[in-house]
């Protein structure tokens, strides 16, 4: 996660921030720095924002914000005199961190001269940005490329960064709904997106599609690993329902979540508890004082919609339930589009291996960076059972995985038959971190479903053990 510092003043500053809060990136925090508190609103979701409200130019003031580590500047401010002095400020805190600058004014000589020799400043011309947007709209005058289209949004250059999602990631193993890969450029060529394509750390991806969708799969290409539940969201939210489950099941799943939130590079846990009831399992809830985990007690039975609501307001990227709990509110655990572990019948902590079992190969790339992820923080090492009945391309299929097991430095096994349904010599195990695509067929009652080749719809017969389910990408 990186931390990134904002200095705010003036009606463009104002606009920018609200946008930033609507954007809700779930991968960095933003520290912002502004005179007064106009922007927030009740629906804002703040949950990777810190607001300071002061005068930018004291120097004191902004040093005790702004000294630590942040990877990046940005001044967005209307006064010029304010601004270069914030800039000052600033670089007597580090010479070094990237810096931001807006500027929509005529500099002089002499404040040309101020800046031109640091090498870690970007000049953001805001002029040049709004008559290159004017232009468009005069006659017998060609549309630059920054600007073709809508101009908002719908296409999008990505430069995908060492240890993205999308390395090693063949192009028709991706699921591109409502956005096509266009193009890709790759050590100044051209490459044309044919299905065989593997994408290449830093190759730069030419995107086009739907605006909102294209800012997901953004946020997809530049996740780094070791940041699961993230790109989902931030936190770990467990429901506990002390009507519905047994003291066994309450004290099983507090303790799992709090394995979860030892190992897992979340930014909080929640426990959510339903009908608090008096005994041990509460006070040790209670009893909790470490920052990261936050218990949310619930006396009023409030319904499923108001949790749902809540889960979105608290930036949740994974859901943990027990598998009772799970079975019986399957579909509206579906609704979320958010991971959802199930707890087994042994600890998380007695778990000894992540498996897959597949053999769509196009939804198992979709998924594979996040399950290697969650392998790696918990120090599994992965297993994938490929029951091959369509003769699909394994030669593919094992690339893919041995490029993306040394990225995240994880070992995987690969076993493949066309005749051996490899449930059959899983579904006594107990100690395995199973991991689904959680698509529209595991909430689909069929009464022939255990005649399914699907290893997908076959999750129920590995239920003893801690399943993930994974939601399908964009």
């Amino acid at each position: 996660m990186k931390k990134i510092l904002i200095i705010a003043d003036g009606i463009l500053a104002e606009n920018f921030i609200k946008r930033l809060l609507k954007a809700k990136s779930v991968s960095h925090h933003y520290t912002i720095v502004i005179e007064k508190n106009g922007i927030i609103s009740d629906d804002m979701n703040l949950e990777n924002f810190s607001f300071y409200y002061f005068d930018p130019t004291s120097f004191s003031k902004l040093k005790g914000v702004a000294d630590g580590y942040f990877s990046q500047f940005l001044i967005v401010m209307q006064n010029k005199a304010d601004a270069f002095a914030a800039y000052e400020n600033l670089r007597k805190v580090s010479t070094r961190t990237e810096l931001v600058f807006m500027n929509i004014w005529e500099l002089t000589k002499e404040e040309k001269e101020r800046i031109s020799s640091d090498k870690h400043l970007e000049f953001e011309d805001v002029r040049e940005i709004v008559s290159s947007r004017l232009m468009d709209c005069m006659p017998d005058v060609p549309v630059l490329a920054d600007n073709i289209g809508l101009g908002e949004g719908e296409i999008m250059e990505v430069k995908v960064p060492i240890g993205s999602a999308y390395m090693y990631r063949h192009i028709n193993a991706i699921q591109q709904k409502r956005w096509r890969i266009s193009l890709v450029y790759r050590m100044g060529e051209i490459i044309l997106p044919k299905p065989s394509v593997m994408i290449q750390p830093n190759d730069t991806l030419l995107i086009v599609g739907d605006p909102n969708v294209l800012q997901n799969v953004y946020r997809s290409i530049k996740r780094e690993p070791g940041q699961f539940p993230s790109p989902f969201g931030s936190n770990i939210y467990t429901i506990i329902d002390m009507h519905e489950m047994s003291k066994e099941r309450v004290a099983k799943l507090i303790e799992d979540s709090l394995f979860l939130n030892s190992k897992l590079n979340n930014k909080r846990l929640i426990l959510k508890v339903l009908n608090p009831t008096l005994g041990k399992n509460l006070d040790m809830l209670k009893s909790i004082k470490d920052k990261k985990i936050s218990v949310l007690l619930d006396y009023f039975s409030q319904d499923l919609a108001y949790i749902k609501q809540e889960i979105f307001k608290l930036d949740v990227g994974m859901i943990v339930s027990d598998d009772e709990y799970f079975f019986k509110f399957q579909k509206f655990f579906y609704s979320l589009k958010l991971p959802v572990l199930k707890t087994g019948k042994l600890d998380l902590k007695q778990v000894k291996e992540g498996v897959i079992l597949g053999e769509e190969s196009q939804e198992i790339e979709n998924q594979s960076a996040v399950i290697m992820d969650c392998c790696a923080q918990l120090s599994l090492d992965m297993k994938f059972y490929h029951f091959d009945s369509q003769n699909s391309d394994k030669d593919a299929l094992t690339e893919h995985f041995e490029s993306i097991s040394n990225l995240f430095s994880r070992r995987i096994t690969i076993e493949s038959s066309k005749d051996k349904n490899p449930i059959i010599a899983l579904k006594k195990s107990k100690d395995l971190l199973h991991f689904v695509v959680f698509n529209e067929n595991i909430v689909t009652s069929s009464p022939f479903a255990f005649m399914s080749r699907d290893m997908n719809r076959l999750y129920k017969k590995l239920s003893n053990n801690a399943q993930l389910f994974v939601p399908t990408s964009v």
